[in-house]
């Protein structure tokens, strides 16, 4: 369970939720206090968990839990101001909804009054336990190469990760001190004991390519049998950005890193997540299909569905379903092109569905049959796979699964243009490729739901 979302730093966001939520049962448990019991006490405990547990998702779709919010005084006052916002209406239609009594309208008031500042106290509180030292780490890059300037450039981008580039050691016997991605170079790799004590060094990453007389194996092992965190820095590139570096890429590591693996365990509990959601959705679905129907034929000629031959899992040709969102025969000039922001081909209608994810709704059928999965990498046109695969030759191995509604690329990376953007969405894939599990596709699902409830689908 080393993937993005759970590494070692985002302890961080999972400490801003829990006291977030311990200062909203505070605020229940006083609001008793003052008042009473406009409940009895049973059912008055499971209002506030329940509380709690919706204020938590307000609190994540409003971007609260961000670690760019995080780290942003700025952006958590806006935020938080969003969250009381939308909690505010959500409110009011409970209160109309469920013809709560003023006894309980008087109660839900003085719990508001007491969590506010609660929470501001809370924020405050991770502000003061996150600063501390055992929640960030000075980390040393050993290696002045290609790897170790994109870790130290993955790490200034997040700065809220609790991760604080040191500086680099060089592996080169004849660097002589200077600057590397903004970082200054401490010194050679033979001085690196000295270097962690003078640092405050608490993780040494490995990128050096160098593995002779000048690479450090006895300070490495000492440091880490002393309590320091000694990684390989393709390992820790993987864990902070999400996604597999793909410059110099080897089969080998394809072949002998650990992941990269599945097992029946995983395809049966896959599968059988697939078919109770698609069968779910496809049951919720019925409902809007003639409103969806009625919006798409009055917005433009054509048909309501859109087929269109997708490559699966092991090269086996499908026609993926759709709700038709652009105009009909938008290529007969053009042939296939990749999609992009502002393209004219979409209609107004197909611009919403595409933004709630609503156009791919009837996908939910190919994810019945089988031909899809809920979570998987993006199912691509034969037309592209080709060129794809003659640019990047790992992109095949994407096919080893079935392509996914929804995946780990899709959510975390905008569309790609052109065959020379596709890089960043291979890494992706290849990332969810190795680390796959039904734990994470639970997560990239709850992800997705956010992506479509804010309409932030392309």
């Amino acid at each position: 369970m080393r993937y993005y979302l759970l590494n070692l730093f985002l302890g961080r966001v999972v400490l801003a939720a829990a006291l977030d939520f311990l200062c909203f049962v505070a605020a229940g448990a006083v609001a008793y206090g003052i008042l009473g019991a406009p409940l009895p006490p049973t059912t008055y405990a499971a209002w506030i968990v329940t509380g709690a547990v919706g204020a938590f998702v307000l609190l994540y779709y409003t971007d609260n839990y961000g670690l760019t919010t995080l780290g942003s005084g700025r952006l958590t006052l806006a935020n938080f101001a969003a969250f009381m916002g939308v909690a505010t209406l959500v409110g009011i239609f409970a209160y109309f909804a469920f013809q709560a009594s003023p006894r309980t309208l008087e109660a839900v008031a003085t719990l508001v009054a007491i969590y506010v500042p609660m929470i501001v106290a809370g924020r405050l509180a991770f502000r003061a336990i996150s600063s501390r030292p055992e929640w960030s780490r000075r980390v040393l890059i050993v290696g002045v190469s290609d790897l170790g300037c994109a870790i130290a450039e993955a790490l200034r981008d997040r700065k809220n990760l609790g991760a604080e580039v040191a500086g680099f050691l060089s592996d080169d016997p004849d660097h002589e001190g200077g600057w590397v991605e903004g970082y200054p170079v401490l010194g050679r790799v033979h001085e690196i004991e000295k270097i962690l004590d003078r640092e405050r060094i608490g993780s040494i990453v490995v990128a050096s390519k160098r593995r002779d007389e000048h690479f450090p194996a006895d300070e490495l092992l000492a440091a880490k049998l002393q309590g320091r965190l000694v990684e390989s820095g393709v390992s820790f590139y993987e864990r902070v950005t999400g996604r597999i570096y793909m410059r110099d890429l080897r089969p080998s590591y394809l072949i002998f890193s650990s992941g990269f693996r599945g097992g029946a365990l995983h395809e049966a509990a896959t599968r059988a997540l697939d078919i109770t959601l698609s069968t779910l959705g496809l049951v919720l679905m019925a409902p809007l299909l003639p409103l969806v129907a009625l919006a798409i034929r009055l917005d433009s000629n054509g048909p309501i569905f859109f087929t269109q031959e997708r490559v699966g899992r092991n090269g086996k040709i499908f026609r993926v379903l759709k709700f038709r969102s652009m105009h009909h025969g938008a290529e007969r000039k053009t042939g296939a092109v990749f999609s992009s922001h502002g393209d004219d081909r979409i209609t107004r209608v197909g611009r919403f569905l595409r933004m709630a994810r609503i156009d791919e709704m009837p996908q939910l059928w190919n994810v019945f049959r089988g031909d899809m999965s809920f979570v998987g990498p993006r199912p691509e046109r034969p037309e592209f796979v080709e060129s794809l695969s003659d640019e990047y030759p790992y992109f095949r191995a994407r096919l080893a699964l079935k392509p996914g509604l929804t995946g780990w690329a899709q959510i975390r990376h905008g569309y790609v243009n052109d065959v020379s953007g596709y890089e960043d969405k291979i890494a992706l894939d290849l990332y969810y490729l190795k680390y796959r599990s039904l734990t994470m596709d639970l997560l990239i699902l709850w992800k997705t739901l956010k992506t479509v409830v804010l309409l932030r689908g392309h």
